[in-house]
């Protein structure tokens, strides 16, 4: 049976996606075989066809590049936000340790006390150090317990003895810079404007001066702060805390 072109080219594309059955599969091949215009239309279609595929093919891949490149960016981001969180947080760590484990705390004389025993004063309190400033005379005496907030939760704490008294050697430095040894005539503990003072100004902090500009400075600034202290002992009284 005759088939004429125009059926074969509405059945090409059919032809070319491998829809036809095999009967129509095969009128379709014995007619391009023979007619050369229908053959040349089979070819265009298929050029076409490949085309199309190698467009849809570099659409895909363009778009997968596009994706590709914002997931990247995406997961810089996310990298970036997390690496950014840990070294906050760590440095938010650090500081808060640090408060935790160096921020003095002033302790109250009425908390820390201190009790005379035998020949020294003592305290049964957790305390972290015993800040002692002393006279350019080497006569007078001011000392505070401070403490932190990990003292308040540690099981060991430092000596119980806070000032060994007045028949121990204290020895101090003079204005001189020679070693002397002190002879305590009476002790203070510090209220806590004085050692608010005390730490703010940092002039007693150090050793006694030897110049006579900055000795003139602690001499002065000692005097404040012993007003604003509490007198706890005297050479000729005893403990009167």
């Amino acid at each position: 049976m005759k088939i004429s072109c125009d059926v074969i080219r509405d059945l090409l594309p059919l032809y070319i996606d491998d829809i036809l059955s095999n009967d129509s599969k095969n009128l379709v091949d014995e007619h391009i075989e023979e007619c050369e215009s229908c053959n040349d239309e089979f070819r265009k279609l298929s050029g076409d066809e490949i085309h199309s595929c190698a467009v849809n093919l570099n659409e895909n891949k363009s778009i997968y590049d596009s994706l590709n490149k914002i997931r990247k960016r995406i997961s810089l981001k996310i990298q970036l936000t997390v690496l950014t969180s840990v070294i906050f947080t760590s440095i938010v760590a650090v500081f808060a340790w640090d408060y935790y484990d160096n921020h003095r705390i002033y302790v109250p004389y009425k908390e820390a006390k201190i009790e005379w025993v035998k020949d020294s004063m003592k305290t049964y309190e957790k305390y972290r150090d015993v800040d002692r400033v002393i006279s350019s005379d080497g006569k007078t005496l001011i000392l505070v317990l401070n403490r932190t907030h990990r003292t308040n939760n540690d099981s060991i704490y430092s000596d119980q003895v806070i000032w060994k008294g007045p028949n121990r050697e204290y020895s101090y430095e003079d204005e001189k810079g020679e070693e002397k040894l002190a002879d305590i005539e009476e002790v203070y503990y510090m209220s806590s404007d004085a050692w608010e003072r005390y730490k703010e100004r940092e002039v007693l902090i150090y050793n006694i001066p030897q110049d006579e500009f900055n000795l003139e400075r602690y001499k002065r600034e000692f005097n404040v702060v012993k007003r604003k202290s509490k007198l706890i002992w005297t050479k000729s009284n005893g403990f009167i805390g």
